[in-house]
């Protein structure tokens, strides 16, 4: 009987490690990361802008780009938070915080090829697709843990969220870091 309390201990440890790195903790590190790029991201947008009209993107626009590029992270989150109840009632949790990893995976195709493909609105749409990810994630996550611990840990094990959030907010401003 011990061993058995053990096993599901260490179930339990692991799914909350596993479900709160793929979920929460990118919420938190894509929400501060985005400090850190500031100028590299302004430079590439406006070198795409001259390679493409031959001239630079005009000073007022710079800016204006730069907070798109930022306010499209919230906009993907509120879809995301839209689509997360219509999902995992259709998927059912688990499987819906794995069908979430494919925005994951996009947005870092769409990150990684925007140099090559000299494309800054591939950073835009990935910025978007990474909130999608972070508002499914946001609402499905806590909703999976606190069916899958049994219930004297419930309310602990959902709290795990908010530890994977503020561990992903600490970890993208210790990246951030010169």
């Amino acid at each position: 009987m011990r061993a058995l309390r053990l096993f599901q201990g260490r179930v339990l440890l692991l799914t909350i490690c596993a479900a709160g790195i793929g979920g929460t903790f990118q919420f938190g590190y894509n929400l501060s990361i985005i400090n850190a790029p500031t100028s590299h991201i302004q430079e590439f947008t406006n070198e795409t802008w001259r390679m493409r009209t031959g001239r630079p993107l005009p000073d007022h626009l710079v800016p204006l780009v730069w907070s798109l590029i930022v306010s499209l992270y919230p906009v993907g989150g509120l879809l995301g938070a839209l689509l997360a109840g219509p999902l995992a009632i259709t998927l059912g949790r688990k499987k819906s915080l794995l069908v979430n990893n494919i925005f994951v995976v996009a947005t870092a195709t769409l990150f990684g090829f925007s140099r090559r493909a000299d494309s800054f609105e591939m950073i835009m749409l990935g910025r978007l697709l990474v909130g999608v990810s972070a508002g499914v994630s946001m609402n499905v996550q806590p909703m999976y843990l606190g069916e899958s611990a049994p219930k004297e840990l419930r309310g602990a094990v959902a709290m795990t969220s908010a530890i994977f959030t503020a561990l992903g907010i600490v970890m993208g401003q210790v990246v951030g870091l010169r």
